[in-house]
């Protein structure tokens, strides 16, 4: 079997010049290649990165760069732009005078609360104390006298209350919840005692 190869001649199109490029050496093709890299590389950095670039070359050869002071303040602006365009319009500048960052002043002082919020915040902790008094009397099955010790201790931390309408709630609260949980009887008159100290139960004459 007879292989035909036909030539471009033969089928009527122009020969492919025989052209190499034996006339560049490696030296003049890296030229070539770093020159056009430090071209690229210098128009991305104009472009994108001018002020940086700027910024760079100030802090590199130690010289401050040149600044314009706005009228009607005492801002100054680089001359190069730090973050983007610095846009000047509708922008209210002020003097070092009117600036303030220090604390509110100190002979502004905040309003005293009064004896009643006092009350008022020593019954909630109070509440809250008597109601672990009385789960912890419930889960150990504590005695009476053990009860009456706790619940003067706690008295003696909020003597604010005695003499008040609070004290009268204290002593509701500690019945209601506490009558079906402690294993020994409270009275209203067992802690109406419990309040009293020794100074009122024997006043001196």
């Amino acid at each position: 079997m007879l292989n035909f190869v036909l030539s471009t001649a033969a089928i009527g199109l122009p020969p492919k010049p025989n052209v190499m490029l034996h006339q560049i050496s490696w030296f003049i093709y890296g030229s070539v290649i770093i020159v056009v890299a430090i071209a690229y590389y210098s128009y991305v950095g104009l472009a994108f990165y001018r002020s940086e670039l700027q910024a760079w070359i100030y802090r590199l050869t130690g010289k401050k760069p040149a600044v314009t002071q706005l009228s009607g303040g005492d801002v100054l602006i680089p001359a190069y732009e730090i973050a983007g365009a610095i846009q000047r319009d509708d922008i209210d500048f002020v003097t070092q005078q009117e600036l303030s960052f220090g604390p509110p002043d100190e002979t502004e002082a905040p309003p005293a609360a009064n004896a009643q919020d006092i009350e008022s915040l020593d019954f909630s902790e109070m509440i809250s104390e008597v109601k672990t008094l009385i789960r912890v009397i419930n889960e150990s099955g504590e005695s009476k006298e053990n009860f009456e010790l706790l619940f003067r201790l706690i008295v003696q931390k909020y003597l604010s209350l005695k003499g008040t309408s609070y004290q009268t709630q204290v002593n509701d609260y500690v019945i209601s919840e506490g009558s079906d949980l402690f294993p020994f009887s409270v009275t209203l008159t067992d802690l109406q005692d419990y309040w009293m100290n020794d100074n009122d139960k024997n006043p001196r004459t």
